[in-house]
């Protein structure tokens, strides 16, 4: 293997809110509060209810407003160092010999101290260029030890970093994000160099290939000391565009203090501790890829960048203590196979009960929610085998709230009923770059928390979630807002038909879709006939909520970001649709799509946005 190497306080609570829904068909991604099954740990205890507004929860009985406290606002806890880049710093000062950064497949590795001397250099130039806080450093680049080098330089320099996917992002999306973002400077992979005389065309002169200058530092013994650091909290960290599939790709502006929230301490740091091998398996774009990378840094560990082989997947997750990943990606790995791993968090989708029991009959398995507006996570679960899975309670300092489905209804829902999840506390983002109306449709002064009206005003953010307290504290995802439609007058959450359809014993993955006027159900494997699918199906649900149409495959697809990729769903079935209102079982159609090593089309770096690969 290659080494790259040199000779010689306390923030306010975050919170999240639910809103009660409207009558509707039971949503079976909540599971049953009565069904007796193995108890959890018992739940922590919180401080007493003194921090929230009284007036605001007057609504609820007073059983539910002692509770409305204990289970929706964490404890409040400082993050010993809320700057990822300052740990750093730390570690590569005390152990620089330490691994920080391994690319086996490249045959590639770098130490702290190496690191360090590094990102000093090109920070330096980054600052000599005018990055600051409040100026936005565009990354152009694919997994690799460049792309860590580039990001921390950019945040020692003071600056925002906007990872974009250098392989998949089409030139019409980075003209968008370019003359969106505005970034001070472009940082720019050697291979994608092809590409400078188009940036040049909108950000003249601020380009810089990394390689290049990592070459002139080297040569010339550029200077290595740190640049005065001038970060400070509420500053940006980085900002994550979102994968546009519902419109053009919005830019999420996230601080360093929700990041430094997350990495900090338990849960939200995955067990990362000095010593630890933490995996990079997501795309460059995705917020969980930031989780990877920069809660490796923080603690001290050594990041695994995988390659692009299923060789290269496996032999990084054979070596690796700590993996963040979608559920979707786990489903294509046997835990046995990987003895090493000793910590597993998933996120960005419903994780199926299934693949929660088995993995975490191997290692401790963590399920999590959090949008990117969110700044990585808001709840954590450790789930315990048999145990209904659920997405946990908040993270320290991080506020959840039920409320009203309607996104102007703020008023509480008791414990058990369903509602819209809003989140606030220090995790809360800026909200979207340059798009002020809908950054007001999403966010709003936090109205249960109690503020003194010193510093900015708390606020809170609708994630157009559903979900509900049980009664223990644990809190059901129960699908999503926007993911309710209409089938034969009756509202149906897409969501709980897919949850339904996965109680099947044998079923991996499952996914529910209304394609013109009709259900239709999706699963995985094809092995599985779609008779029992529906039986299993309707044992859970009316019988308007159960699919008509079924489409069997031997593994769905997933995008790039490591979800189900419900746009080629669509596609595979339109030439199916039928005329009539029966079809077929199309178990059979076992449908040949180009897939990659991991078994999906959507894996590669193809795609712009795509959580898994970059």
């Amino acid at each position: 293997m290659q080494a790259i190497s040199l000779s010689g306080s306390p923030e306010a609570a975050f919170s999240l809110l639910l809103s009660p829904s409207q009558s509707c068909a039971p949503a079976p991604s909540c599971p049953d509060p009565s069904t007796s099954l193995p108890s959890p740990p018992a739940p922590p205890v919180y401080p007493p209810a003194s921090r929230v507004n009284a007036h605001s929860i007057s609504n609820l009985p007073v059983d539910d407003q002692t509770l409305f406290e204990e289970y929706g606002l964490a404890p409040a806890r400082p993050a010993a160092q809320p700057f990822v880049h300052r740990a750093f710093e730390a570690h590569a000062a005390r152990a620089p010999e330490v691994v920080a950064v391994e690319h086996a497949s490249a045959g590639q590795q770098i130490t702290y101290g190496e690191l360090e001397l590094r990102a000093n250099r090109l920070a330096r130039r980054l600052r000599a260029r005018g990055v600051r806080p409040g100026k936005r450093v565009v990354i152009l680049c694919r997994r690799s030890i460049s792309y860590v080098l580039a990001i921390l330089a950019a945040l020692k320099a003071g600056g925002q970093y906007v990872p974009l996917d250098a392989q998949s992002i089409t030139d019409e999306m980075l003209a968008h994000v370019l003359s969106d973002c505005a970034p001070q400077m472009v940082l720019c992979m050697q291979q994608y160099s092809q590409r400078e005389p188009m940036l040049a065309d909108i950000v003249r002169g601020k380009v810089m290939v990394v390689e290049e200058v990592m070459e002139e530092d080297e040569r010339l013994q550029a200077d290595g000391s740190k640049v005065r650091d001038l970060s400070k909290r509420d500053d940006g960290v980085y900002l994550i565009y979102t994968s546009g599939t519902t419109g053009v790709p919005k830019g999420v502006d996230v601080r360093h203090r929700g990041v430094g929230n997350v990495v900090s301490g338990h849960p939200g740091n995955v067990g990362m501790k000095p010593g630890m091998r933490v995996a990079q398996l997501l795309n460059i774009a995705f917020d969980m890829c930031a989780w990877e990378v920069l809660g490796s840094m923080y603690n001290g560990c050594t990041l695994c960048l995988r390659g692009d082989r299923y060789a290269d997947w496996v032999a990084v997750l054979r070596t690796v203590h700590v993996v963040i990943s979608t559920p979707s990606i786990l489903l294509r790995h046997d835990p046995a196979h990987y003895p090493t791993l000793k910590h597993v968090i998933v996120g960005g989708e419903p994780c199926p009960q299934s693949l929660a029991d088995r993995w975490a009959a191997f290692t401790e398995f963590n399920n999590c929610c959090g949008p990117t507006e969110i700044s990585i996570a808001n709840t954590v679960q450790k789930h315990t085998p048999g145990y209904p899975l659920s997405i946990g309670r908040p993270i320290p300092n991080t506020n959840v709230y039920v409320l009203g489905r309607d996104p102007s209804d703020t008023t509480p829902a008791r414990i058990g009923e369903i509602g819209c999840m809003w989140v606030g506390g220090v995790g809360v983002s800026r909200g979207y770059l340059n798009l002020a109306d809908k950054t007001a449709e999403r966010l709003c002064p936090d109205p249960f928390v109690r503020w003194d009206g010193h510093g900015p005003r708390p606020m809170m953010f609708n994630t157009h979630d559903l979900g509900r307290w049980r009664p223990d504290g644990q809190l059901d995802h129960c699908g999503r807002a926007d993911d309710q439609v209409k089938i034969r007058g009756f509202r149906v959450e897409l969501d709980g038909v897919a949850t339904a359809m996965s109680t099947h014993p044998l079923v991996s993955t499952a996914v529910a879709l209304k394609l013109g006027e009709q259900l239709w159900g999706f699963y995985a494997p094809a092995s599985v006939p779609s008779k029992e699918v529906r039986q299993a199906t309707a044992q859970k649900l009316p019988d308007y909520a159960v699919p008509s149409q079924w489409l069997a495959l031997d593994k769905l697809p997933l995008t790039p970001r490591g979800k189900v990729d419900k746009h080629v769903l669509r596609n595979m079935a339109r030439p199916e649709m039928p005329s009539s209102q029966s079809l077929p079982d199309l178990r059979a159609v076992k449908r040949e799509v180009a897939v990659n090593p991991m078994g999906s089309p959507a894996l590669s770096d193809s795609s712009y946005g795509s959580p898994i690969e970059q």
